[in-house]
C-alpha cells in the first residue's frame, strides 16, 4: 500500500510539472538597441517590429521608453493561455509617431490573433493609427491616439467571419479623420473608433472626442457592445450603427460642449444614430438594445430614414437619459 502512494505522487506531481507553464520570454526593445542583440534588459532590440517578429506564444515584449518613427507589423500571435503582450516599461511612456510614414499607411498593423497591444501614445498616422485586420482575440488597451488621417483604432475585414472577439477598452482617441478636417456633409468620413465586420467584439470605456469624422461606429456587424464610453464633439455621429443587428449600446455618455468646429450643418452630431446604408455585407437592424445612456444636447436616439433605410425591427430602446443642455456632463 505504501509503494502504491508513492507510486501514484509521483505521477501527480509529474503530471503537474507537464500543464504548469515555463516562465513568459521577456523581449526588451530601446531607442538605443540593435535588432542584432537578442533582446534581453542589457542587449536589448531596436524595433518594436523585430520584437514581434521574434515572439512566440505567451511572449512579453516591453518597450522601454522614448520616441519610436517605426511602422509597427506585427504578424505572429499567441494562444488563448499564452497571448503575445506588448506594452511600454513599468512607469515609461513610449510614442509611436508616424509623421515620416509613406502616405496612406497604417501606423500600427496587426494581423495576429490573441495579442494585446496596450498603453501606447500612436499620433501622426498617415492613415489609421492602430489597425488589426482579420483577427480575433486582440485586445486593444489604454493607448492614447491622435493625429490619424483615417480612423484612429480601426478593427475588422471586408469578409464575414475573418474578425471576431475582438477589445477595444480604455483608450483616449481624439483629433482624428484628419482627411476631413474642413468638414463637409457629403460622406466618406472615417471614425474615431471602428469596428467593420468584427462580430462579437466591444467597445467598453474609451474616450472618443473631437474626431473630424464618426466618434464610435461599427459596419456589418452582429453581437457588438459599446458600453462606458465618452463620446463628445465628433463630427456627424457620435456613436453609429450601421446594418449592425444585436448590438447592444449602454452605460454611455454623449454630449457636445458647443464647439462648433465639429457641427454638422449649424448643428452638433447627433448622439446615438442607427441606419442601414448601402454596403457590401447588409445585415438587418434587428435586436438592438440601447439603454441606459445619457445624452446632453444631442438630440435623442434616432433612426436614419435614408438610403436602404430597412427599418428598426425587434429593438429596445428605452430607459435613456434625455438632457436639453450639456454642460452637467461636462
Amino acid at each position: 500500500m505504501a509503494f502504491g502512494k508513492i507510486l501514484a505522487s509521483a505521477f501527480l506531481t509529474a503530471t503537474i510539472l507537464q500543464i504548469v507553464p515555463g516562465k513568459a520570454e521577456v523581449l526588451y526593445v530601446s531607442v538605443s538597441g540593435n535588432d542584432s542583440n537578442p533582446g534581453t534588459m542589457t542587449l536589448p532590440l531596436r524595433s518594436i517590429t523585430k520584437a514581434a517578429a521574434e515572439a512566440k506564444p505567451g511572449t512579453r515584449v516591453t518597450v522601454l521608453g522614448g520616441l519610436y518613427k517605426e511602422i509597427v507589423v506585427i504578424t505572429a500571435g499567441g494562444t488563448p493561455e499564452l497571448p503575445v503582450v506588448f506594452e511600454p516599461a513599468p512607469g515609461e511612456q513610449v510614442t509611436i509617431d508616424g509623421e515620416a510614414a509613406p502616405p496612406d499607411t497604417n501606423l500600427v498593423q496587426i494581423s495576429a490573433s490573441n495579442i494585446t497591444f496596450q498603453g501606447f501614445t500612436v499620433r501622426n498616422s498617415t492613415r489609421s493609427g492602430i489597425a488589426a485586420w482579420g483577427t480575433h482575440d486582440v485586445k486593444i488597451a489604454n493607448n492614447k491616439v491622435s493625429g490619424s488621417k483615417k480612423a484612429g483604432i480601426w478593427v475588422g475585414h471586408s469578409e464575414v467571419g475573418q474578425s471576431h472577439s475582438n477589445l477595444i477598452e480604455g483608450n483616449e482617441v481624439w483629433n482624428n479623420c484628419l482627411e476631413n478636417v474642413s468638414p463637409t456633409s457629403e460622406g466618406g468620413w472615417p471614425q474615431g473608433i471602428s469596428l467593420q465586420a468584427s462580430d462579437k467584439s466591444a467597445i467598453i470605456g474609451n474616450r472618443v472626442y473631437r474626431n473630424y469624422g464618426e466618434g464610435i461606429g461599427t459596419l456589418s456587424t452582429h453581437d457588438v457592445r459599446i458600453s462606458q464610453n465618452i463620446a463628445f464633439d465628433n463630427y456627424s455621429v457620435n456613436i453609429y450603427l450601421d446594418n449592425a443587428p444585436s448590438t447592444v449600446v449602454q452605460d454611455n455618455k454623449v454630449y457636445h460642449t458647443y464647439a462648433k468646429e465639429f457641427y454638422r450643418n449649424g448643428l452638433p452630431a447627433k448622439g446615438i444614430m442607427i441606419a442601414n446604408e448601402y454596403t457590401e455585407i447588409e445585415l438587418p437592424s434587428r435586436n438592438i438594445n440601447v439603454t441606459q445612456n445619457i445624452l446632453g444636447g444631442v438630440g435623442r436616439v434616432t433612426y436614419g430614414d435614408y438610403q436602404r433605410a430597412s427599418g428598426l425591427i425587434d429593438s429596445v430602446i428605452n430607459v435613456n437619459t434625455i438632457l436639453d443642455k450639456p454642460e452637467s456632463l461636462w
